[in-house]
Formats: C-alpha cells, structure tokens, sequence
C-alpha cells in the first residue's frame, strides 16, 4: 500500500505542476494579439480522424501509470524528473515563442465526440512548439519500451505510441512542425536524464587546444547547417538536424565529453544519442570507409597484436574499442573493451595511463587483440605506443618507429611530448 501511496504523491504533484503551468502558458499567449501560425501548404491534405482522439487521450493513461511501472524509487525520481524537465522546457518556448491552430475540428459526435469535448474544456488553440504530447510520447514510451521484454511487446508498443505522434495532426491539435521540435526536445530529455544510468553533467579540466579546434570545425558547420535551412525553407529545414547534430558534438568537445555519445560497455550508443548523433554518425562512417578504401584495415603491430580500424572488430579475439562515436556488438566469443576518448583530441596522462593498463590485461590473454578506433589511426596508435613504452620497455621513439612502419598512416607525430610525460610516469 506505501508502495503504491508513493507512487500517487508523485504523480499528484508532477500532475499538479503540468496543468499549472501548461494553463498559464495557454492563458499567456490568449492575452497576446496576433499570434503567429506556422503550417506548411500541403498540411492542408491531412484528414481529420475523429477514432484519432482515442490514440491521442491514452497518453494521459499511459502517462499516469507510468509511475506504477517504476520498480525502485530511484526510477521513479528519474521519471518525474524527465517529466518535470520535459514540461519546463516546453512551457518556456509556448510563453517566449507563442504559436497557435487556428483550423477548426469537423462536428464529432458519440464517444469521439465527448473526448473531444473534454480536450477542449482545458486546452487552447496554443501551446504549439514544441509538441508536448510529442515531448511525452517520447518519454513516456521510452519508459514502457524498457520495461517490455518480448519482441511482439515491443513492436506493438512502437505501432501505438507512433499512432499518438500521428494523431496530432489528425485530430488537428498540432501543425506539422510541432512534431520534429518535440522529438527533438524529448530525446534530448532522455540524453541528458537517462532512466538509468548518470546525468549528463559539464566535465572539468579536460578541455586542450585541441578539443578547442574541433569544437571550432564542428560549430562552423552547425552554423551553416542552420543557416541554409532557414535560408532555402521548406524540406531543406530538415538540415536543421545536421546542425543540431553537430552542435552536440560541439557540446562533447567543449563540455561533456565522450559521455554525450552514451556508449556502453556492450558496445551500443543509447538510443536517444543515436537519434540525435544521426548525421554527424552517417558522416563519421563515410569518412571511415573514404579513408580505408585503399588503405589495410588492420596492421600486426607485434605477433598476436593488431592496430586497425573497429570496422575489422568482428576477425578478433579482443577488442579494445577507443571510440565514442562507433557501435560495434560483439559476438558472443568475443572479449571486447570500449575505453572511449574523443576523435582528433589528446588524452590526459592519467586517460593514457588507464587505457594502457586496461589494454594490457586483454593483450595478457595470448589471443588475437585488436586495439582499434575509428580508422586505426590517432587514437589506437597513441594508447598503443604508451602501452609498448610501459609494458614492453620500448623507448617513445622505437615504439612510434615500430606503429608507423607497420601502419604507415598512423598519425603519432605531435604526441611526442605526451608520451614523454607518460614514460616517466610509469608508476601511474
């Protein structure tokens, strides 16, 4: 009984706050005149389905026992929480960026008829972008589709909360582009406040010039991206989410580090990360497959030690993955290790020092190792030269001589420095 009381307070207060602040916003933008209505022409083909209304109030279900789902009160605080940031978000933009429908709904009549009744006895031709019944679908959905555990349970899940996406513009509740807003908010909600797993927090003290230029080549593109879009309009907004993609990598490099790509230990970025890290991850790869064309994909470093790209992971017995930004699912016979440090960046000594040793216990094995990144370039020939000086007593210049004649394209030069400082401090 305590259990399910809990539950209840929680879902009081956050249902509380929601119908507060969602009717100030509503009654904020009524007192404003000429607020503004942004729909696309060919809108105006969508049919009303008044059955949509039944896909489209189940969110408020859903929504509510979702508190019941959450096994621990840790989960039930994380859930509150991505409820409580979701609706602070949204509420923000519909009081600074007011929008409203101003279409009118056919006569319903019947049960569709007083669920469209009732919608309207509390909600307002406003509160338009970003979606919150799309913020929501996403979370809430998110927290169901973790609890199912059969594939069928899954796929019917997905149907039904793609059907409530749908259903905002059915029921000629939302414009069009209240939708890629609201994915876009609500994964973000789930990026930042994962359901399990630890809060995107700022790292400190980790930023070198070099993170600063990457975070200078990304941001110049994101810019553009953005820039274009609203230039041209129309379907070339859909670059906006190249710039929201980069502009997240840009936040990795400057603040969050690896940890905004969610990588886990199984090899696999969390889904929301995906979604959002989609252009930027398409362009990773084809840069992945432009520069090896020609080139080897792994390179014998020294017998059963290998320095290549994580594309070859699957030949290997071992796989010490240094990316952030690559997926890789390891076969069931496989050892696999993902250490992750960003793209074109200069580890600390102590990352240096940590991923030598974590290197070593899989080269210990006496099996086919694979220490890779991206291209078995930068990254893997870095860590793999500091583990040549620590553990097989090689001086930095013969381990880089050693890296490079066998893997001509790895680039060590400007490391030097940093593998210096990492020699004298074998006690690390």
């Amino acid at each position: 009984m305590r259990w399910f009381l809990t539950r209840l307070c929680y879902l009081a207060a956050i249902a509380t706050f929601f119908y507060a602040s969602y009717g100030f916003a509503n009654y904020f933008a009524a007192m404003r005149q000429n607020v503004p209505e942004i729909f696309f022409s060919w809108e105006r083909q969508i049919p009303f389905w008044a059955w949509s209304i039944v896909p489209y109030w189940s969110l408020n279900l859903l929504y509510g026992f979702g508190f019941l789902l959450c096994k621990s009160k840790a989960e039930l605080r994380r859930y509150t929480l991505q409820l409580f940031l979701a609706q602070i978000v949204a509420s923000a933009f519909f009081i600074l960026t007011p929008l409203q429908i101003s279409w009118q709904k056919p006569e319903s009549s019947g049960f569709f008829g007083f669920l469209f009744d009732s919608l309207l006895a509390f909600d307002k031709p406003f509160n338009q972008a970003p979606s919150l019944h799309i913020i929501l679908s996403v979370i809430v959905g998110s927290l169901y589709m973790s609890k199912a555990r059969q594939i069928w349970l899954k796929c019917l899940l997905f149907a039904w909360f793609a059907l409530i996406v749908v259903s905002v513009l059915t029921t000629f509740q939302h414009h069009f582009i209240d939708i890629p807003t609201g994915l876009l908010v609500g994964f973000l909600v789930l990026l930042f406040v994962p359901l399990d797993g630890e809060i995107l927090k700022p790292k400190r003290n980790f930023v070198t010039p070099r993170h600063l230029k990457q975070a200078a080549i990304y941001s110049f593109f994101a810019v553009l991206s953005l820039l274009i879009a609203l230039a041209i309009g129309g379907w070339a907004l859909w670059l906006a989410y190249l710039g929201v993609s980069f502009f997240l990598v840009v936040l990795a490099y400057l603040l969050f580090g690896c940890e905004i790509f969610r990588k886990g230990q199984n090899g696999r970025l969390q889904t929301a990360a995906k979604i959002l890290l989609l252009p930027y991850l398409l362009v990773a790869h084809v840069n992945i497959f432009y520069w090896l064309r020609h080139d080897s994909l792994y390179d014998e470093i020294l017998p059963g030690i290998y320095l290549g790209s994580i594309v070859a992971a699957p030949k290997f017995y071992a796989i010490f993955d240094l990316t952030a930004e690559c997926e890789y699912r390891p076969r069931n016979a496989q050892i696999y290790e993902n250490f992750a440090l960003l793209d074109m960046t200069q580890p600390s000594l102590i990352e240096l020092c940590s991923a030598a040793a974590k290197f070593n216990e899989l080269a210990s094995l006496g099996k086919r190792t694979l220490v890779c990144c991206a291209l078995g370039y930068g990254r893997s020939a870095v860590v793999l030269a500091a583990w040549l000086t620590r553990y097989k007593n090689f001086s930095v210049q013969e381990a880089i001589d050693l890296i490079k004649s066998s893997r001509k394209m790895a680039v060590i030069e400007g490391y030097e420095d940093l593998l210096q400082n990492f020699k004298k401090e074998l006690k690390c």
